[in-house]
């Protein structure tokens, strides 16, 4: 339940700022752009797989736990950039913002890659599928996270990729 009503709260998210975004006389913020809704779309995935990581033993392996330091340090750096967009700083950041936004996603594209290989190795490298798997199997969860994983990849390099468009071609203009 709390899983359906996160996914709600995410579509009415969305859905509002795509009627924000519909109207061209207000001013728009950064998490009404296309790297702004990737930002969030990054950090609710992220909550998916925290939420599963809760059922998952993760500290018995070393590699796990650097599965898991990926998910967190991502987390945090998309958390960051959406407080600093909620609390309007972005404009006073001491760095070009869309430069520290590529670094950052650069980043957490290298450390997803990272995440999608060695995920799978640890978790199903010596763990069949059980035969009867209810819903509340061990290895659905497991499945979700390296699905999630692999969405959240996915995002962050679609993410990067529309983050080094708008960088290098409003410059060259």
């Amino acid at each position: 339940s709390k899983d359906v009503t996160s996914f709600l709260t995410f579509i009415l998210y969305a859905v509002e700022v795509g009627l924000t975004r519909a109207k061209s006389d207000e001013t728009k913020g950064f998490l009404s752009t296309v790297p702004g809704l990737l930002k969030v779309l990054e950090a609710f995935v992220a909550c998916i797989n925290f939420i599963c990581l809760y059922y998952i033993p993760f500290s018995l392996f070393p590699g796990l736990k650097w599965c898991v330091a990926v998910y967190s340090i991502c987390f945090i750096f998309s958390l960051l950039i959406i407080i600093f967009a909620i609390v309007r700083l972005i404009g006073r950041f001491p760095a070009p913002f869309s430069k520290v936004l590529i670094v950052c996603n650069v980043l957490a594209v290298l450390m997803y890659i990272s995440a999608v290989i060695v995920w799978p190795f640890y978790c199903f490298r010596n763990f069949v599928r059980p035969d009867p798997c209810s819903l509340g199997c061990g290895w659905n969860v497991l499945v979700v996270v390296s699905f999630m994983s692999c969405f959240n990849l996915i995002a962050y390099i679609v993410d990067t990729v529309y983050s080094f468009k708008l960088v290098f071609s409003t410059t060259q203009t």
